[in-house]
């Protein structure tokens, strides 16, 4: 990818430009500049002049659009030397002057939700006002002038730079401030994206930086030949522009760069880009408006390269078959995405959907809102816009509509979307530690009432897995403490933590398998649905191997069959193969083939296949195939416990223990009592020693109370100690205990399990 420039010859500006601004007419853009010449000027899309919309009465300093949709008309405030702002409609007719610092408006902006504006300036004074321009707060005063100001994405905080740090304050009284040293001279520039949540700042170090929203280093750039004087988030949150003298870079989010253009225009004092994050405008010091366009972009997937070119063609290459193929289009293409053989392509008004099959008669759908996001599974696929998330398969037909109220959708990236067979996942941007669960087909929440799925700490990413449905569908969540969870879609109080200190995770394509990078090593869990059955196995089906070249801030970008793909910080590939044995034994566990899985396992002798497969025998309830398995890693304990499950009469007893056995002693219980299995009810409180459960049981049922006595005092006995529950003691006096009478009425218990297992008489 990289960027194709263009600017008048003569600059329209007989000044530095220092200020512009895109802004939406329709389903097109236009933008406006202002410069020290004190005009504004309105501009094409494609980089020519329009018309002089007017001139201010000051030098301009700095531009800001209110969010579409967020106001009944454009209206863009405009920072001024004088220590004004204004507020304008796109016509250039001044709606209001406000009177805000002494000295100059260095910089300005639009809360997010179009609220607000956050004004900062020479009097080193950051003000919010209302979006009419009245004085809300001084929400801070520094020593020396503050350069940029920013608002976080949930419009609670603003970020500021002044001198050489960063401080991050919320809006609302009584609140701490934080701060950090971010630059070795001032802090030029900050912007902060509302999609990937992630803060760019520009400093006189001529160094660019990145940082995560809690003030930590993520990235930090070689120095430039010049200062950096400017610095903007695409909207998609995938890459972001850098701007210096006579230099334009654009890089990808985590910081390594696509390219770098050296247009000889000067300083580069302002950046803005296009809603659809497709192109960008820079003002500059020679008074040209440079607009750039992103060209030969590309994706990729398993052996398949697409790219766009600057004319709007798509090229398809499938590298294994040698065949290539082209793709024209009339409107310009905002977004593309290639998975699992489908290619889908998006413009201002139109989707096309591709299949790998038949490049020649695409699905062509009309949009009501050119979308912001795609994200595909190997069924369907997601297109996020405005108005909620389209789930559309690849014959183009419309599933469903996801829509939820309060949801910022433009906020959705692929770390907080996650769609798979029959289940849509989303982070909720407002409530960052919650996941919402919704059905494919009907677009309505999975989870009774609008509840939710709720973590501990904030989310960074979730995935779900693509194989399996229902019961089965599970969520990968890494949070901002970077531990990795595994939770179920349709019980969200069974999570389970996976491992710490990840730095990323990726589901496979085909199988259940989840790889993750942890502390430099490439750690595969061959079945981390493990941690459900026994938490235990959890360790003995892990295989990792070190990969220290993938460096810092690496990211898996790719994992199907035994391939994994890892981008490094510097944007280079790393390719990794994994052993491929687990998908055949995936293969045999999805076909029921249990002996064909033995005779794998016994031919790798690996211990990491064998602990898996003992962990897919237990779900699956195989437990023939549990022993063999559990044997073959030495887990004699469980060996003899399974064994023990095996004799049992029938298959309520052997779920029953089965829970047991899985650590959920609550869910043991309720089958056994939904069965009528009392007296293997009141067995199991004993066996946990839940005396006085196991005592409230028999008196329910008014049967074994004296069973429970009798233990009770064969393990106060045993435990040399005297009975101190007054409930225990009463009954005691009530209830003579006979260890041969309690024999007896154990044996018939019993005696009438087998005979109902035998069909002879029914249990209970």
């Amino acid at each position: 990818m990289r960027l194709k420039l263009t600017h008048e010859e003569a600059p329209k500006h007989k000044s530095l430009v220092t200020a512009v601004g895109w802004y939406k007419t329709g389903k097109q853009y236009e933008l406006l500049s202002a410069g020290d010449d004190q005009e504004i000027w309105k501009w094409h899309v494609e980089g020519s002049p329009i018309v002089k919309l007017g001139s201010c009465e000051s030098f301009c300093t700095a531009m800001a659009w209110m969010p579409s949709g967020k106001g009944s008309e454009n209206t863009f405030a405009l920072g001024c030397a004088d220590g004004t702002f204004r507020l304008v409609s796109e016509t250039g007719r001044e709606e209001k002057k406000v009177d805000a610092h002494r000295g100059a408006v260095i910089s300005l902006r639009w809360s997010f939700d179009g609220s607000a504006i956050a004004t900062a300036g020479e009097d080193g004074i950051v003000k919010v006002w209302s979006r009419s321009g009245m004085l809300r707060s001084a929400l801070a005063q520094q020593s020396h002038a503050i350069y940029s100001v920013v608002w976080s994405p949930d419009c609670e905080h603003i970020l500021f730079a002044c001198s050489s740090k960063i401080h991050l304050k919320s809006i609302q009284a009584g609140q701490k401030q934080v701060e950090w040293k971010a630059h070795d001279g001032v802090v030029m520039m900050l912007d902060w994206s509302f999609v990937n949540n992630t803060i760019l700042s520009a400093g006189e170090d001529c160094r660019y930086k990145i940082w995560d929203c809690y003030g930590r280093l993520l990235f930090n750039s070689a120095p430039l030949d010049h200062v950096v004087t400017s610095i903007a988030w695409s909207p998609t949150g995938k890459h972001f522009a850098v701007g210096s003298f006579n230099t334009l870079k654009l890089c990808d989010r985590t910081g390594w760069s696509y390219c770098r253009e050296a247009p000889d225009v000067g300083s580069i004092f302002s950046i803005s880009w296009c809603n659809d994050g497709t192109q960008l405008a820079c003002g500059t010091g020679s008074g040209h408006v440079v607009f750039g366009s992103l060209v030969e972009r590309s994706c990729t997937w398993q052996n398949m390269d697409v790219t766009l070119d600057e004319n709007n063609m798509i090229t398809v290459v499938d590298i294994l078959n040698e065949t290539k193929e082209e793709l024209d289009f009339r409107d310009r293409v905002t977004d593309m995405s290639l998975a699992y053989g489908a290619l889908v392509v998006n413009t201002n008004s139109q989707c096309f959907i591709y299949q790998s099959t038949n490049w020649n008669t695409p699905h062509v759908e009309d949009l009501k809102e050119p979308p912001t996001l795609i994200v595909q599974c190997p069924h369907h696929f997601a297109l996020v816009d405005a108005n909620g998330i389209q789930i559309i398969n690849y014959e183009g037909r419309q599933l469903s509509t996801i829509k939820m109220s309060g949801l910022r959708y433009e906020f959705l990236n692929h770390q907080t979307l996650s769609i798979c067979r029959d289940a849509v996942a989303l982070v909720d941007p407002a409530q960052p530690k919650q996941i919402r669960v919704f059905d494919v087909f009907t677009g309505r929440p999975m989870h009774p009432q609008g509840t939710s799925i709720q973590h501990k700490l904030d989310i960074v990413r979730i995935s779900l897995n693509q194989q399996g449905s229902g019961s089965d569908r599970k969520i990968a969540i890494l949070d901002k403490n970077k531990d990795l969870y595994l939770t179920k879609a349709m019980h969200p109080d069974k999570t389970e933590k996976l491992g710490a200190m990840v730095d990323t995770f990726m589901w496979n394509d085909s199988t259940d398998m989840l790889i993750a990078l942890i502390d430099e090593k490439l750690v595969i869990f061959i079945y981390p649905a493990v941690c459900f059955v026994d938490k235990d196995l959890l360790p003995k089906t892990l295989q990792s191997k070190t990969c220290a070249d993938a460096g810092k801030y690496a990211q898996i970008v790719a994992f199907y069959g035994s391939n994994c793909t890892i981008r490094k910080a510097d944007g280079s590939d790393l390719a990794m193969v994994t052993t491929p044995y687990p998908q055949l034994l995936y293969t045999h566990f999805e076909k029921g083939q249990w002996e064909q899985a033995v005779r794998l396992c016994r031919y790798v002798k690996s211990p990491e296949l064998w602990a898996s497969l003992a962990a897919m025998a237990i779900h699956q309830r195989a437990l023939d195939t549990v022993e063999i398995a559990l044997a073959a890693i030495e887990e004699v304990d469980k060996v003899q416990f399974v064994a023990h499950i095996n004799k049992l009469p029938d298959d309520v007893l052997k779920s029953a223990e089965l829970a047991l056995f899985c650590k959920r002693p609550d869910e043991a219980l309720n089958i056994l009592l939904q069965n009528r299995r009392i007296y293997r009810a009141i067995k199991l409180n004993i066996r946990l020693h839940r005396w006085n459960d196991a005592l409230e049981l028999a008196l329910k049922h008014q049967t074994h109370v004296d069973t429970v006595l009798a233990y009770r005092q064969q393990h106060l006995q045993q435990m040399k100690h005297v009975e101190t529950n007054d409930q225990f003691k009463q009954w005691a006096t009530q209830v003579e205990v006979d260890w041969e009478t309690v024999k007896r009425k154990i044996a018939v218990e019993k005696d009438q399990e087998i005979r109902a297992a035998n069909g002879e008489v029914a249990p209970g």
